[in-house]
């Protein structure tokens, strides 16, 4: 095979250098031609990926769950799409857990070269793509604006320091939403749109249960409470109340505001204006595992 590793050495708080050597032993001992490119920006996965011409067999990404967002971005816009390689590198990692992918590099590359094909879906949100969440409301943007230099010192802590920042800043968002031919509308905490069984590092669903191939979503909207918010572990308490949840599994939703929306996918930022259409493409690009 023809194989392409992507790295983003920024990425996290664990030293992906340093397996890089054994895993590119691992390839080329299975016979395969590997490259390699080392990102320099934020975006620069995707536009490598928009710019080469390379037919590669597979693509390895080396980084956290946002890199692995821009190359689903890239290659979903590509009609050749090779099959994918995952080596979690970052502070989170949400999506690799569904694979049980693990960070040991090696492990991960010789699992690759056993060529065992999954498959599964992908999030397109609006003209964008996901991997596992799109998440809009109350601390969502904590993802894109921790600093990336206190990510990679303080690996998690980092995220709940910026989140506990936040706390004075949370708001309402009225929203509209559509689900098949069934209309609601609520003034909402946060809302997420998820595959799999992890974001932010919570489990949120039972790991038998939870998928990321049966072309559907599952979807968790919360209610805004201001009452609940003294409360000390304030996800938890709201977790727990289910008049103030909306749960929901489907392939596609609509959600509609009157007002700009910041959201996240994966991780990565991104701006609702007016409108987002969520849909849930089954199956649309391949990870060996």
């Amino acid at each position: 095979m023809k194989v392409l590793l992507l790295i983003n050495a920024k990425s996290g708080v664990k030293n992906s250098k340093a397996n890089l050597l054994n895993v590119i032993d691992t390839f080329c001992a299975h016979g395969h031609s590997v490259s390699a490119y080392v990102t320099q920006r934020r975006n620069d996965a995707y536009d490598y990926l928009m710019k080469n011409r390379v037919k590669y067999d597979l693509v390895c990404v080396f980084g956290g769950d946002g890199t692995m967002n821009e190359v689903t971005n890239a290659l979903m816009k590509k009609k050749h799409k090779p099959l994918l390689g995952y080596f979690p590198s970052g502070t989170m990692n949400d999506f690799g857990s569904n694979f049980d992918l693990g960070n040991d590099f090696k492990k991960i590359a010789e699992r690759i070269c056993e060529e065992n094909v999954q498959e599964f879906d992908v999030g397109r949100f609006n003209d964008r793509y996901f991997n596992y969440v799109a998440a809009f409301g109350a601390m969502c943007d904590v993802p894109f604006t921790t600093d990336r230099d206190a990510k990679e010192i303080l690996g998690n802590i980092a995220y709940i320091l910026e989140g506990i920042s936040k706390l004075p800043e949370i708001r309402m968002h009225p929203i509209r939403y559509r689900i098949g031919s069934r209309q609601y509308r609520t003034d909402a905490l946060f809302g997420l749109i998820y595959s799999g069984n992890r974001v932010a590092g919570m489990e949120l669903e039972d790991r038998k249960k939870a998928s990321i191939d049966d072309g559907k979503f599952n979807v968790l909207i919360v209610d805004y409470v201001p009452t609940i918010f003294n409360t000390p572990d304030l996800i938890s308490t709201i977790l727990q109340q289910d008049k103030f949840i909306h749960r929901y599994h489907t392939n596609s939703i609509v959600i509609e505001s009157d007002e700009d929306v910041i959201w996240t996918l994966d991780g990565e930022e991104a701006k609702m204006k007016g409108r987002a259409e969520i849909v849930n493409l089954n199956k649309a690009l391949k990870l060996l595992v």
